[in-house]
């Protein structure tokens, strides 16, 4: 891909979707690159990343979702992030796995897709083993590598036992990206 598009990893394959309202940065990055989201499948591939530098394929799609749309900050932060942290990090695929979860990359399909991770959790981890093996506080029990996230984060970051965010995350953060894909449509040629 990036032999024939190699502006990839920093301008969007559909180039309207430069004009989509992401934003740069701000305290909800902060919170996803620092894995305190209060989304449990969220934070858990965070967290596994930082320790390993690898994160399930379906954790990163619902990771990716829910910085681009439920808080719709810029897919290059993302991608910037996971190139920091992956081991196993490839310039090509990972610009266009973000371009893909964007909604500005190629594909086929004829939808803004919003992934819940609250029903990807219940379809990919129905007994919480994945999110207990990284969350400390999570389902009141945790695996020895959710302690060790809480050792290997900076002092400054007051790293404590998980806690889940509000309820009604899911449903403003859904809410909100697809009123920014209105207004984003409305304004552009993109249907």
């Amino acid at each position: 891909m990036l032999i024939g598009f190699p502006e990839m990893p920093v301008a969007c394959w559909r180039s309207e979707w430069e004009g989509f309202p992401w934003q740069k940065d701000g305290a909800s990055l902060i919170r996803w690159q620092r894995a305190e989201t209060g989304v449990a499948l969220v934070d858990a591939g965070l967290r596994e990343m930082w320790l390993t530098g690898q994160m399930h394929n379906r954790v990163r799609m619902v990771v990716a979702s829910w910085l681009t749309k439920h808080l719709l900050i810029d897919w290059r932060a993302g991608l910037a992030h996971f190139a920091d942290c992956l081991t196993d990090w490839d310039p090509a695929s990972n610009a266009m796995n973000w371009q893909w979860v964007a909604g500005c990359g190629p594909d086929a399909a004829p939808y803004f897709r919003i992934f819940n991770p609250e029903r990807q959790a219940e379809q990919y981890d129905p007994r919480g083993d994945y999110r207990r093996r990284w969350l400390a506080g999570f389902d009141r029990a945790a695996g020895p590598e959710a302690a060790a996230w809480i050792e290997s984060t900076p002092r400054d970051w007051h790293t404590g036992p998980w806690r889940a965010g509000p309820s009604a995350m899911l449903a403003e953060g859904r809410k909100a990206a697809l009123a920014a894909l209105a207004h984003f449509r409305a304004n552009t040629s993109e249907t």
